[in-house]
Parts: structure tokens; C-alpha cells; sequence
């Protein structure tokens, strides 16, 4: 119960912080493509993590030419740390605040360049995950659709079928972006 109440005001404080950030129209077109550094964040568990990580594998001589920087919590890799230029930067509890925010360590640790894109490819919303997209400050800052939580931290929202198997609903998600 208390921890439900520290992450409420967490997201309450995250509003706030983020109260003036307003997204200016921009074109879609290449947005991912084109990219030159990536932030992504996996999901949490190692079974979606290798759903996902498995999924953007599949283009990786497409994307052989972007840095990915993956933010993780487990401490398996996935396919994603074969990239060319990879960073993995490995989350423990510690970096992750009372109020389900990350710590200024980790922000500083993960802030080490600037990113064209952020992914967080969690299935259901995890708010330091979300607050790391939206403080990057990428140009497309890519999740999926939450409802109005979704609004706040993204830009770029993908809604597929949650009926589906989440290495299918990974799969779709990374053919998708291949369209831009």
C-alpha cells in the first residue's frame, strides 16, 4: 500500500517536473532509420526482454550503423548486446528511488550523449522507465499506449492488440518501426 502511494506521488512529481516540456510537430518519416544513438529500454523480466530483444535482432544488419544504449534490469544479456555499438547499462534496485523514479546516479550514468530516439519497451507501464524516455529528451520518444499516462512521456505511441503472445506483439513493434 505504501509502495503504491510513493509511486503515485512519484508520478505526481514527474508531472510536475515535466510541466513545461511541450512536443513540437515533427515528421515521422525516418525517424528510427535514420537515428544515429538509440535509447532503449528493456522490459522488465528476461522473458520479454528476449522477446523484444529477439524481435529488433531480426533487422540488425539494417541497424547496424546506430548506437544502442540498453537499459536493463537483469543481468542475462539479450541479442541486443551483439550490436556492433552497444552499451548495456544494468539497473539495480538501488537506482531506482522511494517514489519508482531513478536516481540522479543513474540518469547521469545513462546521460552520457544525446539520443535521436528513446524505446521503452515495457508492455505495461513502469515509471522509471517512462520518466527515463521522457527526460532524454529524444526527438521521437517511442512507447506503448497506455492511455493518458502514455501522453505525458511519449510521443510516439503504439497501440497493438494486448490479446496477443509478447513475442508476437514484440515482433509487430519492431516491424513497425522499420517503416520509419
Amino acid at each position: 500500500m505504501l509502495e503504491r502511494t510513493l509511486s503515485v506521488v512519484g508520478l505526481q512529481f514527474a508531472k510536475f517536473q515535466f510541466r513545461s516540456d511541450f512536443d513540437t510537430p515533427q515528421p515521422l518519416t525516418n525517424f528510427f532509420t535514420s537515428a544515429k544513438n538509440v535509447l532503449i529500454t528493456m522490459p522488465r523480466g528476461y522473458d520479454n526482454a528476449v522477446h523484444a530483444g529477439n524481435a529488433l535482432h531480426k533487422y540488425k544488419d539494417r541497424l547496424d550503423h546506430l548506437h544502442l544504449t540498453i537499459i536493463h534490469t537483469g543481468t542475462r544479456e539479450t541479442n541486443l548486446s551483439s550490436f556492433l555499438h552497444s552499451q548495456i547499462i544494468r539497473i539495480s534496485p538501488t537506482d531506482i528511488n522511494r517514489l519508482s523514479l531513478p536516481t540522479r546516479g543513474l540518469m547521469e550514468r545513462i546521460f552520457t550523449r544525446q539520443y535521436d530516439v528513446a524505446l521503452d519497451l515495457n508492455l505495461d507501464f513502469v515509471l522509471h522507465s517512462a520518466y527515463i524516455c521522457k527526460a532524454s529528451r529524444a526527438k521521437a520518444r517511442v512507447g506503448f499506449y497506455r492511455g493518458s499516462l502514455s501522453d505525458l512521456f511519449f510521443n510516439v505511441r503504439v497501440d497493438l492488440k494486448q490479446r496477443r503472445a509478447p513475442q508476437s506483439m514484440y515482433e509487430n513493434f519492431a516491424a513497425c518501426l522499420m517503416m520509419f
